[in-house]
C-alpha cells in the first residue's frame, strides 16, 4: 500500500487543498514552510533538508501560550506552501495572524492533533499530575505532546508525509532525511533512559513553573509534584508561594526547575528555593534559545539537568 493511501483524514484533508494552488517555492524544486515554535522549525529542517525554507512565527524565547506575532510575520504566511503548527489550542496568538492570512490552497498541518487522530500518540489531560494546593489544574488537552522522544517520531513521520504530499519531487530526499532523523531520535532515546535510571526513584519528583512537562514525566518515569502556575500569564497569589514551600518540604524534593521563557512564574520558584535551601535548575519546554537549538539539544539538556538536580 503506498503512503498516500494511509495517511490519516486530518492531513488529507488539509493537504488535498495543495493541488489547487500553482504558488512559486521559494527554492527551485523546494517549498517555503513557516511553523509556530522554532522547535518544529529544526524538526521540519530535520526531515525537509536543503529542500525547504523555513521560518518560525515566534522567535526564540518566546512563550506560545501568550506571545502574539506581529505584522511582519504576515508576508511569511501569505507565501507559505505549507505552515506546521501543534495544535491542541497551544498557539492561539498564532491563530489569530495565520487564519485571515493564509491562502485557502495552502495547508495548515497541526501536528499533535493529525498524529493522535491517527491514534500514534496518546493524548494527557492536564492535572493528571500534582499542582499547588493540590487544586485540579487547567482543564483540557495538554499539547506539549513532543517532549516524549516516541511523540517526537511521531511529529517527524507527519512532517515527513506533509512534505511529500506538498512536495512529490522530493519523496526520496524526505525519506532518507525522515530515517536518519529517526536513527538519531533513537540514539537520544537510550542517551535518556541510560541517564535517567541512575536517578534514584525517590528523587524523581519535578517542581515546575507550569504544567508543561506531564508527558516528559510520564516517558521518563518522574513525578511531576506541583506547578507554579496552572498555566502561563496567571500570577500566583502568597498563598499559592506558601503552599508551595509546604509542598517541596513534605516531598522532600530536591530541586525545582524554571523554564527560560517564563518570568513570574521563576520569581516564584526562587523564593520558594530560598526559603527551603534547594538548588533552582533548567527545564525547557515551548523554547528554544542559544544555548538549546534544536529539539535533541533540548532533550538532552533536560536529561543532564534532570541527573545532575536530582542526585
Amino acid at each position: 500500500m503506498s503512503r498516500l493511501a494511509i495517511l490519516p483524514a486530518a492531513l488529507l484533508i488539509a493537504l488535498s487543498l495543495a493541488a489547487c494552488g500553482g504558488k512559486s517555492s521559494s527554492k527551485a524544486g523546494g517549498i517555503s514552510v513557516v511553523t509556530s515554535l522554532p522547535v518544529f522549525a529544526d524538526m521540519v529542517e530535520q526531515v525537509g533538508g536543503d529542500r525547504v525554507d523555513v521560518s518560525s512565527l515566534f522567535p526564540t524565547g518566546a512563550d506560545p501560550h501568550t506571545f502574539e506575532p506581529g505584522p511582519s510575520s504576515v508576508r511569511g504566511i501569505v507565501e507559505a506552501d505549507i505552515v506546521f503548527l501543534n495544535g491542541l489550542d497551544l498557539e492561539p496568538g498564532a491563530l489569530k495572524v495565520i487564519q485571515p492570512n493564509l491562502a485557502s490552497s495552502t495547508p495548515l498541518v497541526k501536528l499533535a492533533e493529525v498524529a493522535a487522530d491517527e491514534g500514534r500518540i496518546e493524548l494527557r489531560k492536564f492535572g493528571e499530575e500534582g499542582h499547588i494546593a493540590g487544586e485540579p489544574g487547567e482543564e483540557g488537552t495538554d499539547p506539549h505532546a513532543w517532549l516524549s522522544v516516541p511523540n517526537a517520531r511521531e511529529y517527524a513521520r507527519v512532517i515527513r508525509d506533509a512534505l511529500v504530499q506538498v512536495d512529490p519531487k522530493g519523496a526520496a530526499t524526505y525519506d532518507s532525511n525522515y530515517d536518519a532523523y529517526l536513527a538519531r531520535l533513537d540514539d537520544l532515546d537510550g542517551y535518556v533512559k541510560e541517564t535517567v535510571s541512575a536517578v534514584p526513584k525517590a528523587q524523581r519528583k519535578i517542581v515546575a513553573t507550569h504544567d508543561a512537562f506531564g508527558y516528559m514525566s510520564e516517558y521518563m518515569g518522574l513525578h511531576l509534584a506541583a506547578v507554579v502556575a496552572e498555566s502561563p500569564g496567571q500570577e500566583p497569589s502568597a498563598g499559592d508561594v506558601a503552599d508551595l514551600v509546604k509542598t517541596i518540604e513534605k516531598l522532600r524534593v530536591a530541586a525545582v526547575f524554571e523554564e527560560p521563557q517564563l518570568g513570574s512564574e521563576a520569581t516564584v520558584l526562587e523564593r520558594a528555593a530560598e526559603d527551603t535551601g534547594i538548588e533552582v535548575c533548567t527545564l525547557y519546554s515551548d523554547s528554544l534559545d542559544d544555548r538549546v537549538s534544536t529539539y535533541i539539544e533540548m532533550i538532552r539538556f533536560n536529561t543532564d539537568e534532570l541527573a545532575r538536580c536530582l542526585p
